[in-house]
């Protein structure tokens, strides 16, 4: 990489200063090393004769290592040395050997001069990055009202915890509402309907701010982790993934966990690479973060346990540095998670009665098996069905209307199960080793917990991860053509994988915005009739009490109780009321009729004549409003 120079040559142009990627040195033009850290200009690899710049550690194609110790520079091996490079390394198969970072150590210096230089440098990648979450704004907000055409009762109750805490302020972590969940996205609910108004648009949105924000964080992130191509892929992909973006069009709080969690990921990461301590505390803090945000994140956490693990198992420093890494950032997340530890120390049945009551052990099938053999056999089902959970979904969800296919596109799903396993190959690397076990508990979630619902909803804390494991597959295949087949191996590769993502975008919008809203499950998961009904019968300048007579839902819904908080009614239905067709109040009432209540309507016509029909314009009308006007 290489920047202008002010350095004239009388015989020929400018000559161009060359940049260290070991210690972001800036060098003189003629220079053959680096001026801070003595690595020279380029290194040519001893196994596969790839030139690669002299700040890499291990080759950027076939990944040996291109130094034995930290300084490039020393003097002629004796014998020993150079015989004990013929011998196989025992340390290569014990786990001492220490950990293997594959991309460039962050060197990041807040000064104004390094700053310019690193956005002229990184310019097209910051632009495509912006691009990138123009468009997912766009795609996150666009008809957002519109799509999905209902407004889910889990909706609502954000709305309606958002109104909550308008009036109250501090409602703690957590609330028994939707059979209990955290309450942490909330508060950006609650300050969005205090900036717009009562509305879908302000609790969709609300949600949608959080997923449009995990794209430049997902960016950041596997930019960390894996590099610049893995990243862009692995951006690009995730933008368009219906997956994510289903979820970000919800007023779920759950799409703030796949946020969150990478943000924590991003702060472990970099407090792993660091070479001073105090990272560890901010890192520990964005962790406290996690359990405010959906009742997922324990397999999220599980994931960071088993990473921290094995990073202090691998990580060659002295014990003391370790527990001081470790105290600081227990400390970080204790402090910020303290309300939610408070809670479980004084509640624990209360708190956690929605997560065990989602266990796989309350599941019929399972707990009324006759035999362990039987149940070894459903998970082993189970198991089954989440190793294929990528390109297959065939279970039908009717809370969030998912289900049908798979979570990715075919494409991207075979390159993220090739990422998984290069990753394990490469699991001495962090990042490699995070991506694999963020994707294996986010999968661990389909098998223990109760497979009637809540797939999609439960792995959410696969993303970003199992979109960097595609971006590893990707620069994979790339980098395997170049080597064997030159240029034109390269230019294969990167036409194959623009078809990926071009043909994976098309798909995933596609089926999004056309194929899924017609589908049986998502219109029954989101009907919209009863909300036309209500509307209808706010269209009257005084619509007075309104008789709601509805097999399907009671006028407590919570769906009705924000949205038409303002509305005076009363359940008369058989179902959820007293069924009478009498006029109760002296002033203005509205009758709603829906369903088999639709047929009433000759009688209470006969009954108060003279008042205003409505007929829900269709050959198969959904309901029917009769205003009196007092």
């Amino acid at each position: 990489m290489t920047i202008p120079s002010d350095i004239d040559d009388e015989r020929g142009p400018p000559l161009e200063r060359w940049l260290c990627l070991a210690c972001e040195y800036t060098n003189r033009a003629d220079a053959q090393f680096c001026g801070r850290c003595g690595r020279p200009v380029d290194v040519v690899c001893t196994q596969c004769s790839t030139q690669n710049p002299g700040g890499y550690h291990y080759c950027d194609a076939c990944g040996t290592p291109l130094y034995e110790t930290p300084s490039p520079h020393r003097s002629t091996p004796g014998f020993t040395r150079r015989l004990g490079r013929r011998l196989p390394d025992p340390r290569k198969l014990a786990p001492r050997q220490g950990l293997v970072w594959l991309t460039p150590h962050p060197n990041w210096h807040w000064s104004r001069q390094f700053l310019n230089e690193w956005t002229l440098r990184n310019r097209w990648e910051l632009l495509a990055l912006l691009l990138l979450t123009a468009v997912a704004a766009f795609l996150r907000i666009y008809r957002l009202e519109e799509m999905p055409a209902g407004f889910h009762g889990d909706e609502a109750w954000s709305g309606i915890e958002g109104l909550r805490i308008l009036q109250e302020g501090w409602i703690g972590p957590y609330s028994t509402s939707a059979m209990g969940q955290a309450t942490g996205p909330f508060y950006l609910t609650a300050l969005l309907i205090w900036l717009f108004d009562v509305s879908r648009f302000s609790v969709r949105l609300s949600m949608g701010l959080f997923g449009i924000a995990t794209i430049p964080a997902a960016h950041l992130l596997l930019r960390l982790g894996f590099g610049r191509w893995v990243a862009l892929f692995g951006t690009t992909a995730l933008t368009f993934c219906y997956w994510h973006l289903h979820f970000s069009r919800l007023g779920f709080g759950l799409i703030s966990l796949a946020f969150v969690g990478t943000i924590a990921a991003i702060a472990l990461l970099w407090a792993m690479r660091s070479k001073s301590l105090w990272p560890w505390l901010p890192a520990g803090a964005c962790m406290g973060l996690v359990p405010y945000t959906y009742f997922a994140y324990p397999f999220f956490m599980a994931a960071v346990a088993a990473m921290l693990a094995y990073y202090m198992l691998l990580h060659k420093e002295a014990l003391r540095g370790k527990l001081t890494s470790l105290a600081l950032f227990a400390a970080g997340s204790l402090i910020v998670a303290w309300p939610v530890v408070s809670l479980i120390l004084d509640s624990p049945d209360k708190y956690f009665v929605r997560m065990l009551g989602g266990s796989v052990g309350n599941y019929r099938e399972y707990s009324e098996a006759d035999t362990a053999w039987e149940n070894v056999q459903f998970l082993a089902q189970r198991a089954w069905y989440a190793l294929n959970y990528l390109f297959s979904n065939p279970r039908r969800d009717a809370v969030d209307g998912s289900g049908g296919k798979g979570a990715l596109d075919f494409g991207t799903a075979l390159l993220a199960y090739l990422g998984l396993f290069i990753s394990i190959k490469k699991w001495r690397n962090p990042p490699h080793l995070f991506a694999a076990l963020a994707l294996f508990f986010a999968l661990l979630t389909l098998v223990v917990t109760e497979p009637s619902s809540g797939a999609m909803r439960r792995t959410i804390v696969a993303i970003p991860w199992v979109f960097g494991l595609a971006g590893i597959g990707a620069v994979f295949i790339s980098d395997t053509l170049r080597r064997h087949f030159g240029k034109w191996g390269r230019a294969v590769a990167t036409t194959a994988v623009a078809a990926v993502l071009l043909f994976g975008g098309f798909w995933n919008l596609k089926y999004y915005f056309v194929e899924l809203p017609q589908s049986s499950t998502f219109q029954f998961t989101f009907p919209q009739y009863y909300l036309e009904a209500l509307d209808a019968a706010n269209a009257f300048d005084d619509p007075g009490t309104i008789y709601y007579y509805s097999g399907q839902r009671s006028f407590t819904y919570e769906t009705i109780r924000f949205l038409y908080a303002q509305n005076r009614g009363i359940d008369r239905s058989r179902e959820f009321g007293a069924f009478d067709l009498q006029k109760l109040d002296p002033g203005p009432v509205t009758y709603l009729l829906e369903g088999p209540y639709m047929q009433e309507i000759d009688t209470i016509m006969n009954m108060y004549p003279g008042g205003r029909l409505i007929v829900h314009d269709s050959t198969q009308p959904l309901y029917i409003i009769y205003h009196l006007p007092g």
